[in-house]
């Protein structure tokens, strides 16, 4: 059964509203405080650090949500991940390259952000220790921020939420509430500015694609980046600073993969 039939299926099609989004997004979080307090004490019985038990946490809290939503609305995960009428292979093919192509500037744009917030808003002892905590288990902060957030998040924030925003509001405040929500969902102001710009742009590439999984290459490329280049600052001295050739050559690069997305993504009918 291809998108548009399994899209006539679905129930509840404008299920959430912003205000439902919003409470979801609560709900999310006290699914998951509930699982990491369970995972803690099984933890602290079996000698494995908190720190490591993140990504379980994130699982289950995403999983018991998207089970619920999923019956609710009668929606399969084809229909969740793919409408279009191209298939996954060739809207992979056709786009993957263009998003990547403007990843570089994205992380440029948004380091820029953050240190202006910093600047703004310096950061307290407490949450330096927290990033440091996050990107401490190499392994554990890839899977997590690489593999995890990409797909959970975009499953939520556009493949539920803006899905059915597109449908209640018009284009322009479906993008805005969307990406709000996505940046409030990160729970501080650095990571806010992050999430509410970048999901402008995630937005964008959902509603002209119809489909997740271009949405999921953009997010695990600038995630990837950025943890690349935490590492890379978290070296000891030896280490090799980023060359500013990349960082002239990230707006050409960016330009270049705007034009062949606006050009391969033409507007949808609405």
């Amino acid at each position: 059964m291809n998108g548009a039939a399994q899209q006539l299926r679905e129930r509840h099609a404008r299920f959430p509203s912003a205000q439902e989004a919003f409470f979801l997004v609560i709900a999310l979080f006290v699914v998951q405080q509930v699982a990491g307090a369970a995972l803690r004490d099984f933890n602290a019985l079996a000698g494995i650090e908190a720190r490591d038990i993140g990504g379980a946490v994130t699982v289950i809290g995403n999983g018991v949500l998207f089970t619920l939503l999923l019956h609710y609305k009668r929606l399969g995960y084809a229909s969740l991940f793919h409408m279009s009428r191209s298939s996954v292979a060739a809207t992979l093919g056709t786009l993957s390259v263009p998003i990547l192509l403007t990843v570089p500037a994205m992380v440029l744009a948004m380091w820029v952000v953050s240190i202006i917030l910093n600047l703004l808003f310096p950061m307290s002892s407490w949450e330096k220790t927290m990033f440091d905590r996050m990107m401490s288990n190499e392994l554990a902060a890839f899977v997590s921020s690489c593999v995890l957030a990409p797909l959970l998040e975009e499953m939520l924030f556009r493949g539920i939420i803006l899905r059915s925003f597109l449908l209640q509001y018009p284009r322009r405040r479906a993008y805005l509430y969307s990406a709000a929500l996505f940046g409030f969902a990160h729970l501080n102001i650095y990571q806010f500015a992050v999430g509410f710009f970048g999901g402008l742009c995630l937005a964008w590439l959902y509603e002209r694609s119809r489909s997740l999984w271009p949405c999921i290459v953009a997010h695990a490329g600038y995630n990837g980046m950025i943890t690349w280049l935490w590492w890379s600052a978290s070296q000891p001295e030896g280490a090799t600073p980023i060359p500013w050739s990349l960082w002239l050559l990230a707006l050409p690069l960016a330009l270049a993969g705007v034009l062949v997305l606006r050009r391969l993504l033409p507007r949808q009918p609405t």
